[in-house]
């Protein structure tokens, strides 16, 4: 046999040439039909879009062609004349071909096989968890986002003979309460979570049903609450917000725990909800959201005074269109007052400028009440520390006071570095009441971990401020650390 490359005669069963050492013309005819072997699968393999299975077959196939490496990579990088007819019509050289391609062949298929089965199982893993999330309910909000979200729009209800709750319900400046809770007024102060107070008129009142309508002109063109217009299921988790025994604007949590209940009192209440989320005086009016949703599903009206944690919350949906019908035809100052009377003396016919409104009473600090709010204090301050959020303390503290800004400052230096507060131990030691505030002495401790994970004990004895409003509100002035 003839080499190619140097015309040296060769012996016949010679695999390479023993003048030069270049390939005989039998080794050189396997690679172009080798390619076109390769070729065809290419676009086999094009065709069916499998580019991720090509990739395999071509890094798989490549070792199997070299058989010496060196002197393929060099028959590669140095043209090869087109082969001699002689040579090409030796049948010797189709029989290894013949017997490797039914081995080859094969192997390519079922490489490809596997590629199409390994890809289509792959996209089944990747596609089948988003199948899921899609038929997966939305996510609830989280209960930290709707308090804050809601208590914006829920106010204190200020009136001479008390104080109650409410909530904003049309962008017209319209404030849902209990109608037990202005019964005999027609004229309220409507307060913030701020404290900013303003000015509010009983536009709707009802002596049936427990409920009642203010028309705050300070609030128009703000979004009110969400109501959810349908029945709420038991075992709903749910959020009761209002201001509880003079604790402005907190909030409670629990769950419906039953419905369908039926109380024939001064008013008649059918079909409300019971909660056991904690109401207590002062709570009535205010909004029972769906700590999910976020909507407003009651308005809570009754405790139950021989029960812990039990009370009830006239669903929404039952009293929207009286309140919607008032909200579109509000009523008058005569047609409220003759619902109930507000005053002896009450003239039809007085100018809205010449009516004056006398808010002024009389509070005092007693031991009780300053305990009381000392303690709740503490817990509202924890849990602002716990979830890094100063609104938790914001209503309890004088508004701009020194107090009050280094308290946000302090907050969010330790927003992110997961840095926790234990309290373990609240004594109250004294108490000296003066002419306009009262000083509460105190010793405390709690076990702190800082920025770097490590524990210590925090020991510190202070002295809180405690101012009253004229409606009998407490509110921390200052705290001051004792050496």
């Amino acid at each position: 046999m003839k080499c190619t490359k140097c015309g040296t005669t060769n012996d016949k069963s010679a695999k390479f040439c023993d003048n030069c050492g270049a390939p005989l013309a039998t080794r050189t005819q396997r690679k172009p039909k080798r390619n076109k072997f390769m070729y065809a699968l290419v676009l086999l393999a094009m065709l069916l879009g499998l580019g991720f299975g090509l990739g395999q077959l071509l890094g798989e196939e490549e070792p199997e062609v070299a058989l010496p490496q060196e002197d393929t990579e060099a028959s590669e990088e140095e043209p090869v004349e087109e082969p001699q007819e002689e040579p090409v019509e030796e049948e010797p050289v189709e029989e290894p071909i013949e017997e490797e391609m039914p081995v080859e062949e094969p192997e390519t298929q079922v490489s490809s096989e596997e590629s199409v089965e390994g890809t289509v199982t792959k996209a089944e893993n990747i596609t089948h968890p988003s199948d899921q999330e899609e038929k997966v309910e939305p996510k609830k909000k989280d209960k930290a986002a709707v308090i804050k979200d809601a208590q914006s729009r829920v106010y204190t209800i200020l009136t001479e003979g008390g104080q109650g709750s409410g909530f904003l319900f049309s962008e017209t400046g319209m404030v849902v309460t209990n109608a037990h809770v202005v019964s005999g007024y027609t004229d309220v102060i409507v307060r913030n979570i701020n404290g900013q107070d303003h000015e509010g008129t009983v536009v709707g009142i009802s002596a049936e049903s427990d409920i009642a309508l203010i028309q705050v002109d300070a609030l128009t063109g703000i979004a009110p609450l969400d109501v959810e217009m349908a029945a709420t299921d038991v075992g709903t988790e749910v959020i009761a917000l209002g201001s509880p025994s003079g604790f402005e604007n907190t909030a409670s949590m629990g769950y419906l725990t039953g419905i369908d209940r039926d109380f024939y009192q001064e008013f008649t209440y059918e079909n409300i909800y019971q909660i056991d989320a904690a109401l207590a005086p002062g709570s009535s009016g205010g909004p029972l959201l769906d700590a999910g949703t976020g909507k407003v599903i009651g308005i809570n009206s009754l405790l139950f005074p021989e029960g812990d944690s039990i009370g009830f919350s006239i669903p929404l949906y039952s009293m929207y269109d009286q309140l919607d019908a008032w909200v579109k035809n509000p009523m008058s100052r005569e047609a409220v007052a003759k619902i109930f009377p507000a005053y002896d003396d009450f003239d039809s016919n007085y100018e809205d400028e010449d009516y004056e409104f006398d808010y002024s009473t009389t509070h005092e600090f007693t031991e009780e009440s300053l305990t009381e709010f000392i303690v709740s204090y503490q817990e509202f301050y924890e849990l602002a520390l716990q979830e890094e959020d100063f609104y938790y303390v914001q209503n309890l503290l004088v508004y701009q006071s020194n107090i009050y800004n280094s308290m946000i400052e302090y907050i969010d230096q330790i927003a992110g570095k997961n840095m926790e507060h234990i309290f373990n131990k609240l004594d109250i030691t004294n108490m000296e009441v003066k002419e306009d505030h009262a000083l509460v002495y105190t010793e405390e401790a709690f076990e702190f971990k800082d920025a770097e994970g490590n524990w210590s004990v925090q020991e510190r004895t202070k002295v809180y401020t405690v101012v009253m409003d004229d409606y009998g509100f407490f509110y921390i002035s200052d705290i001051v650390n004792v050496e």
